[in-house]
């Protein structure tokens, strides 16, 4: 697992969001915290136009979580990231 690659984000699957977690848990530079925030803020994106579309809790979760994991990157608790987005996945 390189951290200083980006995932790229197209959906909120579980494979996406798992790939974003595997990158949470072994970034440790500012650099790779940058791109950690772009993934979650894709994330946090896309759900907003899919629960524009449909309204689903699981969605909102997610959206919440990615909301969330995104404030844990910046206070540099990318771990902790990870743990939270690993919790709501198996929901999606």
């Amino acid at each position: 697992m390189n951290p200083a690659h980006i995932v790229t984000v197209r959906d909120f699957s579980p494979v996406t969001l798992g790939a974003i977690a595997a990158h949470l848990e072994v970034s440790t530079d500012f650099e790779h915290m940058v791109y950690r925030e772009a993934e979650l803020d894709a994330i946090w994106s896309i759900t907003a136009f899919a629960l524009a579309q449909k309204p689903d809790d699981a969605v909102a979760r997610l959206h919440e979580t990615a909301h969330r994991a995104h404030d844990l990157v910046g206070e540099g608790r990318p771990r902790d990231a990870a743990a939270l987005l690993r919790k709501v996945t198996p929901a999606i």
